[in-house]
């Protein structure tokens, strides 16, 4: 994985050795020798992580980190502290900073360099949603963020209550509940997730390194973090946990204060990535609806219609197809003004909506023209819930906020069926379509050339 690396030591000799470390894995460096020097170019270069020596000559590591963690411009860089001598006071500020991790000199290459790849790849997994983001995404985001959350919920993966095991997160209340590795690889997609998985050390004697795999391999789960406790004796390499999905590794016996710290800022990531897929959910939502009415808009309905005909083609039901159309708007624009005229849209979206299903689709296909879905009904009934909406349309008036004036607005609707069993295998979808489209839009016609406030049944879809 390529990445620019920040080292920050006051000592050149420990500069020159983790430069050639971080190059032998395909790794560029940048290098400052104090505290202030680390600011400056992190801030003017964004490196995708920082490794920082505690003891500088301006500030401590620590100090340093929080300025980081102050600063939006260099908030989500991570960032790995080491020291020679790392004392429990010295981790716990250190964590307490902001830091991803701290190690201590001489540091375990092996491990150091699964830390890194481990960071990096959070990263640029944020960096990517950050560059994708547009100006409403980025607000989105914002507000996820300010957003009040409440109590976490943490899983230990392990034996069932009562199993002997050694101190633990259960013990000092940091989690929910304990769940057997079954239970938590059949949690059903779009259920209650926990926020972060501990697993045990005595699921990991069961399981080894390939349960971590397999965690990460359920789609319901692979979003959540999962935190590793080995054994005093646990022959397993952490550095091999850690390239094999883990987030972060401890080892018994646990330091509470510590524990508390590594957990807090893994559900902190965690929640920034589910703001950050929620975000763009609702951006992609967005990008299928019409910015008036809050409806699907035409891109969207194209897209639906094409997966119900390629539906239908591999043995599924028919649909219906409504084109509804208000007769005379234009006058509503001439007389009232284009506000009054974007009125009365959002009020019939509104109207419309009242009589369709879930399944049902519902869109603005342009101008006053909207268009209704309707899978798995037939002729008859489409043409009912056609009749059924010019009602509505026509026996409420519409009532404008300003001036109160009431109008009487009708609508003309056209509608056609896509049935199975048609002998249409020779046409594309793209050309069933059109065809469909052709054929709601005639029937339309009619309605209008027929007086208009009328439903027309047209040609049953393509021939």
């Amino acid at each position: 994985m390529s990445g620019r690396i920040l080292v920050v030591d006051d000592m050149l000799l420990s500069r020159m050795v983790l430069r050639v470390r971080l190059a032998s894995a395909c790794y560029q460096t940048l290098h400052a020798s104090t505290g202030a020097e680390a600011l400056e170019l992190a801030r003017a270069e964004r490196p995708d992580l920082i490794v920082m020596e505690c003891a500088l000559p301006d500030a401590t590591g620590p100090e340093i980190c929080a300025r980081l963690r102050a600063d939006p411009k260099t908030a989500h860089i991570p960032v790995i502290l080491f020291s020679a001598d790392v004392g429990r006071a010295l981790r716990l500020s250190a964590l307490s900073a902001g830091a991803d991790d701290i190690f201590r000199k001489p540091m375990d290459e092996p491990y150091l360099l699964s830390r890194i790849r481990v960071l990096l790849h959070h990263g640029a997994a944020e960096a990517e949603y950050q560059t994708q983001a547009t100006p409403m995404l980025r607000m989105g985001l914002a507000e996820a963020a300010a957003q009040f959350y409440g109590p976490a919920h943490v899983v230990m993966v392990g034996p069932r209550p009562g199993h002997e095991r050694g101190k633990t997160p259960l013990d000092c209340g940091l989690c929910d509940r304990v769940l057997a590795l079954p239970d938590v690889l059949a949690l059903p997609p779009g259920g209650p997730m926990p926020d972060l998985l501990v697993l045990s050390p005595e699921v990991l004697a069961q399981g080894g390194l390939q349960l971590i795999t397999e965690l990460r391999a359920r789609p319901a789960i692979r979003h959540v973090p999962k935190l590793v406790l080995l054994g005093p004796e646990c022959p397993l390499s952490p550095a091999m946990m850690l390239d094999m999905g883990a987030e972060d590794v401890m080892r018994l016996p646990l330091d509470t204060a510590e524990l508390r710290l590594r957990m807090a800022a893994l559900l902190a990531r965690k929640r920034r990535y589910d703001a950050m897929r929620r975000a763009l959910g609702a951006e992609l939502d967005l990008a299928a609806r019409d910015p008036l009415t809050g409806l699907f808009n035409r891109r969207y309905a194209m897209s639906r219609l094409s997966d119900l005909v390629a539906e239908q083609a591999q043995g599924g039901g028919g649909f219906g197809l409504l084109m509804v159309d208000l007769d005379n708007f234009k006058r509503v624009n001439d007389n009232f003004g284009h506000s009054a005229g974007d009125e009365v849209l959002v009020e019939l979206a509104t109207r419309l909506g009242a009589h369709l299903g879930a399944s049902d689709v519902l869109a603005r296909f342009g101008g006053e023209e909207f268009l209704v879905i309707l899978p798995a009904i037939g002729a008859a009934q489409a043409h009912q819930m056609a009749e059924a909406i010019r009602q509505q349309i026509e026996e409420r008036p519409f009532v404008l906020t300003q001036g109160g004036y009431k109008l009487l607005i009708t609508a003309s609707i056209g509608v056609t069926v896509h049935q199975p069993g048609r002998a249409d295998g020779a046409c594309t979808v793209v050309e069933k379509i059109r065809k469909l489209l052709d054929h709601a839009d005639q029937a339309l016609r009619l309605s209008k050339t027929g007086g208009r406030n009328r439903v027309s049944l047209g040609q049953s879809a393509v021939a």
